[in-house]
């Protein structure tokens, strides 16, 4: 089961795809939870069937109950699995306080251990040569990529990056096209038709008919 913004349907959608091509899945709206006083925005749930490969999958990415990360997969991590990554665990900051936009790419991986965060971002950068950094808060650990392969993480995620995800990016436009500026051009078409929502900060996927 998986609840996610109805904003991001897109997604929801590409999941159910997935998943359906071995096993039964459906999508419905979540009923209201809005129990506790707080006003949070519509959400949408993907169930599917149970099914042998999801049962073995879960066993190997939870030990006793723990969320880990199968180091048998980390070799299968590619452009799209790290765009996956950014879309449901990644975050973006500008920092306009300096003479120049500067910008902060965070994939919040605070549910791993530290060693497993290290081994992601050791396939990461073998996977793709971007770059990232193990950091601490409190008892958790999460990455952050490198300044100098900022350009790169996008000319990386962006042909795989769902509509309903281009406001991270956006919302670092300033920064990213300061950037170009000064490191030349960035090989990514589509920079310029991602760069123009930076705005659309509750971006709706309307180009996705709704299953429900």
């Amino acid at each position: 089961m998986m609840n996610m913004k109805e904003e991001n349907l897109d997604y929801v959608v590409w999941v159910k795809s997935v998943l359906d091509t071995f096993v039964g899945s459906k999508i419905t709206k979540r009923n209201d939870y809005n129990h506790d006083g707080y006003n949070r925005q519509p959400q949408v749930t993907l169930t599917s069937k149970s099914h042998p490969k999801l049962t073995k999958m879960r066993d190997r990415i939870y030990i006793a109950n723990h969320k880990v990360i199968d180091l048998h997969l980390l070799p299968l991590l590619d452009a799209q699995a790290l765009t996956i990554i950014f879309m449901t665990e990644g975050s973006t900051c500008l920092d306009e306080r300096f003479a120049h936009p500067h910008c902060r790419i965070s994939l919040n991986t605070k549910g791993f251990s530290e060693a497993d965060n290290l081994a992601l971002s050791k396939a990461i950068y073998e996977k793709t040569q971007i770059r990232t950094n193990v950091h601490k808060q409190n008892q958790y650990r999460y990455l952050s990529v490198k300044t100098a392969d900022i350009l790169l993480f996008c000319e990386t995620v962006i042909p795989y990056l769902l509509p309903s995800f281009y406001y991270k990016l956006a919302r670092i436009a300033p920064a990213i096209n300061y950037k170009i500026q000064q490191d030349g051009e960035m090989n990514c078409p589509n920079w310029q038709q991602l760069e123009s929502r930076r705005n659309d900060e509750t971006l709706v996927t309307t180009e996705v008919e709704k299953p429900f």
